[in-house]
């Protein structure tokens, strides 16, 4: 019989996340699903497309998906290769075995059962689809980087080079030019810039390998990143620094002291602060407000 690949997903699993990752054929799928804890995952659980499930992927680039259900019932989403979301609900678990055995024998997956969602903008894919959580610099990675937390000062910049080509060169105007250059650097994005190489020098040869739901994570150099455990933490802390009206800026960095009392510095060039602290949710956490200036 025809095989698939099917994949488990926790309660405590971040958008994308899966383990258990391996081709299965129906009754192995079944025996999976069976054997899911079903019950025990549905402790303090909100309902939504990333929550404890079986997915299995089809040939098509369309996946189906075993999941937990409003009102102790259970739900399989079908979601097509158009990116459209299908579901329909069962109270019993082997209700919906039929129609994943039809997932496994049909060309054409029948969705006339199945209730048709309206999901407009949403982006479902991405709790489907098994995620990549390797952390590197990347170009895309730098320039999105520095849009989000720059963005103004880049605006600033421009205003600042139109200004010395077209008044303060035009006119020799040397002085007026260093007066504005400082004022630039001071208010228009020197510090950004400072933090920014800052970061980049401490974590341009490095990677972060962290999800959510998985205890062991990697962070180092790339070729040979260190292994940690998270039940080695004793708790973490966020540093960033507020503006004069209380406003926090976009530069962050994220120390998480073990029981050892080592310490991993991580800023959000690497790795956005808010999804960092996802990861670690269920560690204590530190807030600090301060000039978020790492020293080696």
């Amino acid at each position: 019989m025809i095989k698939l690949v099917s994949k488990v997903q926790y309660n405590n699993f971040e958008t994308g996340e899966f383990n258990d990752v391996k081709e299965r054929n129906f009754e192995e799928t079944i025996d999976l699903i069976e054997n899911f804890p079903w019950n025990i995952q549905r402790e303090k659980i909100v309902i939504d497309l990333t929550n404890p499930s079986v997915t299995i992927e089809g040939k098509s680039n369309d996946f189906l998906k075993f999941a937990i259900f409003f009102n102790q019932k259970y739900v399989l989403h079908y979601f097509d290769n158009n990116q459209v979301l299908y579901t329909k609900s069962f109270t019993n678990l082997k209700e919906g075995f039929e129609y994943i055995k039809r997932y496994f024998e049909e060309t054409s997956f029948d969705t006339s059962d199945f209730k048709k969602e309206t999901t407009w903008l949403q982006h479902n894919l991405k709790h489907f689809v098994t995620q990549d959580f390797n952390y590197i610099l990347t170009f895309k990675s730098i320039r999105n980087y520095l849009l989000s937390t720059s963005g103004m000062n880049f605006c600033i910049l421009i205003l600042y080079i139109i200004f010395c080509l077209t008044i303060g060169f035009k006119n020799n105007d040397v002085v007026t030019i260093i007066i504005v250059s400082i004022l630039m650097f001071l208010m228009g994005g020197g510090l950004h810039l400072v933090l920014f190489f800052n970061y980049y020098n401490y974590v341009k040869d490095k990677i972060l390998i962290m999800s959510k739901g998985n205890d062991i994570f990697y962070y180092g150099n790339i070729d040979n990143p260190i292994k940690y455990d998270k039940k080695d933490i004793l708790e973490y802390t966020t540093i960033r620094s507020r503006g004069r009206k209380n406003q926090l800026n976009g530069f962050a960095i994220v120390e998480i002291e073990f029981k050892d009392c080592s310490v991993l510095k991580i800023p959000n060039l690497l790795v956005d602060y808010s999804a960092l602290e996802n990861k670690l949710s269920e560690y204590p956490r530190i807030e600090e407000n301060k000039f978020p200036y790492l020293r080696t």
